[in-house]
């Protein structure tokens, strides 16, 4: 059915006309629906908002308490280190402090024996004074008594200098026997100097500790930017080691599979998977469970506190049991790894025999290299995997920190699309009634123009 150009320019005009008079409901409906989108959108945003806010609180509140837990166990491990330093090093202090004491008392005792006092002149100053007077009226008893005075003189100097050269050597020899003791002296003195280094140097680590702990327990921002950060990095780390040990564990697991089928029932299956498939997971399952059980019981994890709180006998006991385990897991995989090797072998031999060429089943390998390298990768493997312990934990212990900041990060973006949203359907409504008015602006238009002349008639009247 056609229509002329009369009847749409008619049809224009009457739906300008209609929605002319109906312009205030329509407009009251338009406005109605944009409070009630742009209203949904803001509600999401604030509840979206107030979620991001209390949960990144609650990360907060949790990466604090973990760093105080930490900074707490660190200065206490420092104090104990102090402790132990001290216990050791100020043990020995007394011995130190004897031999110095010996060495510096014996020192002064030596050093004084080491004056030197010069020997004492003859006295013959006197007598030859008064015997140089009467030889003025000399004659031959004078000459005499002359001579042996300077006899007894010269005898008396060599007497002289032969004792002092005596005393000089004798205070020669005392010098140095005092070198033993200048000796022991230095070394206590060193051993004192490297105790207060280690002192010092245990003190400033402490300070260092302390200070960490001062700023994580006021809360501090860039503390908390400072732990969120090494929790960040702990994950990533964390997440690349086991990555590494999920491939080292897939080559395990392939590596004892092949083998296993020769162990178990042929053709049985669970569900979908054979169960030389799933024994072979088992044993790899059980190594990582026997590792985590391995670093529970040294300590180093912390996966179930009930094993904290056993006596050290039996953690002890459970030790043990667990590295025999472990051993025997790393035998028999050492050994399904050579059994893997000599079924390869064999599978190769059958393909070439199913295919013609001559060829002994069963040939014997030509280099050991291959099954030797084979027996000893599966010998170490489940040592490898037992580790897993360690970065499994760090893993799980930052991987709530981590996740909860990246969902807080979404609900905030989600927060301010919405609020984007709101405000665009605000102004999508409001271009949407300018629209309207432009449809119908002959209408309006004339009906201002009416209501402009009633004004001015009615003010004139």
């Amino acid at each position: 059915m056609e229509f002329s150009a009369p009847w749409i320019i008619g049809g224009i005009v009457g739906s300008q006309f209609f929605l002319f008079f109906a312009r205030q409901p329509i407009h009251r409906a338009l406005t109605a629906l944009g409070m009630i989108c742009s209203g949904g959108f803001r509600l999401s945003a604030r509840w979206a908002r107030s979620v991001a806010d209390q949960l990144w609180e609650h990360n907060r509140q949790t990466v604090l308490n973990a760093g105080r837990h930490d900074s707490a166990k660190k200065l206490e491990r420092e104090f104990i280190r102090l402790e132990k330093t001290f216990g050791k090093e100020m043990s020995s202090y007394p011995t130190y402090h004897r031999k110095l004491s010996e060495a510096i008392t014996q020192i002064e005792k030596d050093f004084a024996e080491c004056g030197d006092t010069p020997p004492e002149a003859p006295g013959w100053t006197t007598a030859v004074k008064e015997l140089s007077k009467l030889a003025k009226g000399s004659d031959r008893m004078v000459e005499t008594v002359l001579q042996e005075i300077h006899k007894s003189a010269v005898s008396a100097e060599k007497r002289a200098i032969q004792e002092y050269q005596q005393a000089t050597g004798k205070r020669h020899k005392l010098l140095a026997g005092l070198q033993p003791h200048w000796k022991a002296a230095r070394s206590a003195l060193e051993s004192t100097g490297k105790v207060v280094e280690e002192t010092l140097s245990a003190t400033r680590h402490i300070d260092e500790v302390m200070t960490k702990y001062e700023q994580v327990s006021q809360q501090k921002p860039p503390a908390v930017t400072a732990l969120i950060g090494s929790r960040v990095q702990l994950f990533l780390i964390s997440l690349i080691v086991m990555a590494i040990a999920l491939g080292g564990a897939f080559i395990n697991f392939n590596l004892i599979a092949l083998p296993m089928s020769e162990l178990v029932p042929a053709g049985t299956r669970i569900g979908t998977m054979p169960v030389s498939t799933v024994a072979a997971l088992v044993i790899v399952l059980l190594e990582i469970v026997t590792g985590i059980f391995v670093m529970e019981t040294l300590g180093i994890t912390s996966f179930f506190p009930r094993l904290e709180n056993l006596p050290r006998s039996r953690r002890r006991l459970l030790l043990t049991g667990s590295l025999i385990f472990l051993f025997v897991l790393a035998l028999i995989e050492s050994s399904l790894a050579i059994l893997r090797e000599q079924l390869v072998e064999q599978e190769g031999a059958l393909k070439q025999a199913l295919a013609g060429v001559d060829a002994v089943i069963a040939a014997p390998a030509q280099s050991s290299i291959p099954v030797i390298g084979q027996a000893i990768l599966g010998f170490i493997l489940p040592w490898v995997l037992a580790m897993v312990a360690i970065p499994l934990e760090m893993l799980m212990s930052s991987g709530g920190t981590v996740i909860a900041a990246l969902v807080t990060f979404v609900l905030r973006l989600f927060g301010y699309l919405t609020r984007v949203i709101a405000h665009l359907i605000r102004f999508v409504v409001l271009i949407l009634k300018h629209l309207y008015d432009i449809y119908i602006i002959i209408p309006l238009q004339v009906g201002r123009l009416m209501r402009s002349k009633q004004a001015r008639s009615t003010s004139d009247g």
